[in-house]
């Protein structure tokens, strides 16, 4: 019998991450591997409410019946010592299942804390942090951590570094998703960091081991690191910052976005105290993302742990030492600190360029008959202390607030992100390419720009990044819609 982990694998690669067709097809036939054994002849896909496109995406996908691919990928991650984590695992993260695009498989290195019952809260921002901002990171990373709480970050340079560093002083957990393979390490600068946060968390990445980082991947991935929390830190971010495609996506999946403020004059603070003006929750602290959350998790979130942790901190010396010892990097305008050299495995060579790193056991359990409903799981309620009562109904209350106030913050990033100009020094060509084959003023899903020389992965990128220079806006359903009638025409010179 073949371990059911290759089916999740098979539809991964054969749909492309982040694709809604792949949640759709789960959602119809229970599993992966229903899906596999299905065949597209005999199913009438109209009746299921797919257009055209969608139609032929899914026939495409169920047409493949190669494992192969899926077999070299698990052998691979065996023998790195990733974990395979598929939506049906009990240990698969509850959270992501309410995805619309919800990631078929995780590859895991170190230890994965459960989040069914705990805090879990992503702390982002810019890779070209200010002082400031590495104080406010370190800060948060380890007041949150302190409490009890789970830090989820990209490990890249700048304040995603910062706050899971902060996170590790603290003595916490931290996970950090990766934009390529688990055992990729990338940027290579923040390889001390990357070996911390195995030994104090988990490394987590829905692309198959030895896949090495690509611009396209981090857009995608950011899903993932909002996915897992229930709200999103923004620490630091300019008005052109992948931090807003995180917060972006936080929104759209009905989490808390919080934001430090900064100077009016200081770029670095645009993105933030945009989205304080469109209805972020303001913060200056941990503790008041904290606030939002210790009442629903009283069995975790101490915060009289918090309030005995910092104390004493003294955040630039803390941060500065922090910074130096586990070699945290950032950029400096165009300048990069450090060689940013790609670590892991070339599937194609299968030559190592890094250290295996610690073996972790796969779980043994098999679930190949179980089903599993995607993009409409709920988290489940957390069990609130009894003697809390009263202000747990003090919280209800304003966490009913809080969901008027996403809402507000959700029109409001619409209104006010992207700019109302096309900003083209922000696009290359593959953005060109998904603008020049949308329809002008024709609501259309990422699915149906797939073709196959234009994953699913790179179309997600690119309508992030058109988002963000205002060539398109996106809508209820998960559709965007191109904002002009005129092709963008690219000049190779521009690069």
């Amino acid at each position: 019998m073949k371990d059911y982990r290759l089916y999740w694998i098979w539809l991964a690669e054969a749909a492309g991450y982040a694709s809604k067709i792949a949640v759709r097809l789960v959602n119809i036939f229970g599993n992966a591997a229903a899906v596999y054994m299905a065949d597209p002849d005999e199913l009438d896909f109209e009746k299921l409410g797919m257009n055209g496109r969608e139609l032929a995406s899914a026939k495409r996908i169920l047409a493949n019946k190669d494992l192969s691919f899926a077999e070299r990928i698990l052998e691979d991650a065996s023998r790195l010592g990733q974990r395979v984590l598929v939506p049906t695992d009990e240990d698969y993260p509850i959270s992501l299942l309410a995805l619309r695009d919800a990631p078929m498989v995780l590859y895991v290195l170190g230890t994965m804390p459960s989040l069914k019952d705990e805090l879990a809260v992503a702390v982002v921002g810019t890779r070209t942090m200010s002082d400031s901002g590495r104080r406010n990171a370190y800060g948060v990373g380890y007041g949150l951590a302190s409490a009890g709480a789970v830090v989820v970050s990209g490990m890249a340079l700048g304040i995603d570094g910062m706050a899971q560093c902060g996170a590790i002083n603290a003595g916490g957990r931290t996970i950090a998703v990766l934009g390529g393979g688990a055992d990729v390490i990338y940027p290579r600068d923040h390889e001390n960091l990357y070996n911390t946060i195995l030994r104090r968390g988990a490394v987590v990445s829905e692309y198959p081991p030895g896949t090495r980082p690509a611009g396209y991947h981090f857009p995608v991935r950011n899903r993932i690191i909002s996915g897992l929390a229930a709200g999103c830190v923004v620490v630091e971010a300019d008005m052109k910052s992948g931090a807003l495609i995180t917060a972006r996506h936080a929104i759209y999946q009905g989490r808390h976005v919080f934001a430090f403020p900064g100077d009016v004059s200081f770029a670095g603070a645009e993105g933030t105290n945009s989205l304080i003006k469109n209805g972020a929750v303001m913060t200056t602290s941990a503790e008041d993302v904290l606030s939002e959350y210790e009442f629903l998790y009283p069995h975790s979130i101490s915060m009289k742990a918090y309030f005995k942790a910092i104390r004493n901190l003294e955040l630039e010396e803390s941060s500065a030492e922090a910074m130096a010892r586990l070699r945290i990097t950032a950029r400096d305008g165009n300048r990069h600190y450090g060689k940013g050299s790609f670590g892991g495995r070339d599937l194609r060579s299968g030559k190592s360029e890094s250290t295996k790193p610690p073996r972790v056991k796969a779980s043994d359990k098999k679930h190949s008959t179980d089903e599993v409903k995607l993009g409409t799981a709920a988290v489940p309620a957390v069990a609130e202390d009894p003697k809390k009562e009263k202000k747990t109904a003090q919280k209800k209350s304003k966490s009913a607030a809080s969901a008027v106030r996403t809402e507000a913050v959700k029109e409001a990033v619409k209104a006010e992100l992207p700019p109302q100009r096309i900003e083209l020094d922000l696009l290359d060509d593959v953005n060109i390419r998904v603008y020049n084959l949308m329809k002008p003023d024709v609501p259309m899903i990422p699915d149906e720009l797939v073709s196959a020389d234009l994953p699913i992965s790179e179309v997600l990128s690119s309508l992030s990044m058109l988002e963000l220079a205002g060539a398109v806006e996106s809508g209820a359903g998960g559709y965007f819609l191109r904002r002009s009638s005129d092709d963008i025409a690219f000049d190779p010179s521009d690069e």
